[in-house]
């Protein structure tokens, strides 16, 4: 067999459905168990004022549900929940504390993966530079704003907050996105110790609203990246 035919295998297995399923941080210390797969999974801002599985007249329904549904029919326990409005940096401190009641609990660091949209990825983003774990992993989905929206990411970087990363870092971005691009500046003020770092601009016509359903250009990588594929 031929070794890009036993690389497809792997993946191909690695994205099995299997039994999971979507429980709160609390439920998730209470239920710990060290040889599952945790993903984190932080929504976009649309979700914070409107609710879950809201609609943009820009991008069309949030399908919140079939999200987080897809990911556990890939065998991942879903961590999430539909948070209000918040600041950033202090719910960023909320996911690092939670993330280390977990770790406490006998998960290994290796075996989490915190996964954020829009608003959601630049908190992944902060949650990464804050944890100082180089085993965790991060999927940050549209995350490092630009345009309108950079605003917050501009100030992560002149605050140097990106010499602060850690852990296994995966940026995805569709190339028509007006509002997010690519994570590469944050990278470039890491030291590289603990730090590895791969990014996919998905060519799609779609823009921001490419990750506002389960479509398998970015969600079927970000499922092998937490299961341990690459």
């Amino acid at each position: 067999m031929s070794r890009i035919a036993i690389q497809c295998l792997i993946a191909a297995v690695l994205l099995l459905p299997s039994t999971a399923w979507s429980i709160s941080f609390d439920q998730a210390v209470k239920s710990a168990n060290p040889t599952a797969k945790y993903l984190v999974y932080l929504h976009g801002a649309l979700l914070e004022t409107k609710g879950k599985n809201a609609t943009s007249p820009r991008y069309g329904t949030y399908l919140y549900d079939s999200i987080v549904k897809h990911f556990e029919d890939r065998g991942l326990i879903v961590v999430e929940e539909v948070r209000g409005k918040v600041d950033p940096n202090k719910y960023a401190s909320r996911v690092v504390k939670q993330v280390r009641r977990l770790t406490a609990r006998g998960v290994p660091s290796a075996n989490i993966t915190v996964a954020g949209f829009s608003k959601g990825g630049f908190i992944a983003l902060l949650v990464a530079s804050s944890l100082n774990d180089p085993d965790m992993k991060f999927a940050i989905l549209a995350g490092c704003g630009r345009g309108d929206t950079a605003r917050s990411f501009q100030h992560f970087l002149k605050s140097r907050r990106g010499s602060r990363l850690k852990g296994h870092l995966f940026s995805l971005y569709a190339t028509s996105d007006l509002e997010a691009g690519s994570c590469a500046p944050a990278i470039e003020q890491a030291k590289g110790q603990g730090l590895t770092f791969q990014e996919t601009r998905i060519k799609s016509n779609r823009g921001h609203g490419l990750f506002y359903a389960p479509l398998p250009q970015w969600i079927n990588p970000v499922a092998l990246f937490a299961k341990g594929g690459k």
